[in-house]
């Protein structure tokens, strides 16, 4: 009878971190223990470690996941053709509401996502996870850049406008106006807001300050 064939390396991480996964939503990162996700994905704790370093590496390999598929949304939203300013901001606008999803939909990956990661990514013992999520955050922002390249063909953006800029100002004034939404929508019920409308609102004045910010000249 032949030896049944082993998994790759890749089935057993996808078994962990699914595993991991549902813990972390109904439980919370730190209330969820390496041993609760080895019993409950069939593993031994000494056999996990073989495929993870500890718990931060199953958490941010999850974040990881959720960074491709923004990544790969808002690369679709860009590659769409365009033929109008107001093409252009049904565009943005579209980029803006897919982060927000991903906020709404896993709040701590987007922490994860967004917040400070302690490793030195240019060590050669660094876990690749967290190299990979450095190189892709840089893809993400390049993205940003190539919607304000496309801007400035509508008159949306100045031909000088310093794109660096913008995309830092746009992902940090984002991420504030996201998690404002989410973590007080109490608050914005009781201020008589409609919490989507006010949103968009919100999205397009963040377009009206990226517009401001201008190439610096001597």
């Amino acid at each position: 009878m032949a030896r049944r064939k082993k998994e790759p390396l890749s089935v057993h991480r996808e078994k962990i971190t699914t595993v991991a996964s549902a813990l972390f939503i109904e439980k919370g990162i730190s209330s969820t223990t390496v041993d609760e996700i080895a019993k409950k994905a069939g593993y031994s704790k000494a056999t996990l470690y073989v495929y993870f370093e500890n718990k931060e590496e199953i958490f941010f390999s999850l974040v990881y996941q959720h960074m491709q598929k923004l990544f790969q949304t808002i690369e679709n939203i860009i590659l769409q053709e365009t033929h109008s300013p107001e093409q252009w901001r049904e565009k943005y606008l579209e980029i803006c509401f897919s982060i927000q999803r991903l906020c709404k939909e896993y709040p701590i990956y987007f922490e994860g996502m967004i917040g400070y990661i302690n490793v030195d990514v240019s060590a050669d013992e660094t876990p690749q996870v967290y190299k990979d999520i450095y190189d892709l955050g840089l893809h993400l922002s390049d993205l940003v850049k190539t919607i304000i390249e496309q801007g400035v063909l509508f008159n949306i953006f100045k031909p000088e406008s310093n794109t660096d800029k913008i995309m830092i100002f746009f992902w940090s004034s984002i991420s504030g106006i996201i998690r404002m939404a989410e973590y007080k929508k109490a608050y914005y019920k009781l201020l008589g807001f409609d919490n989507d409308e006010f949103v968009k609102q919100e999205f397009l004045a963040l377009l009206g300050c990226c517009q401001n910010m201008q190439e610096e000249t001597l």
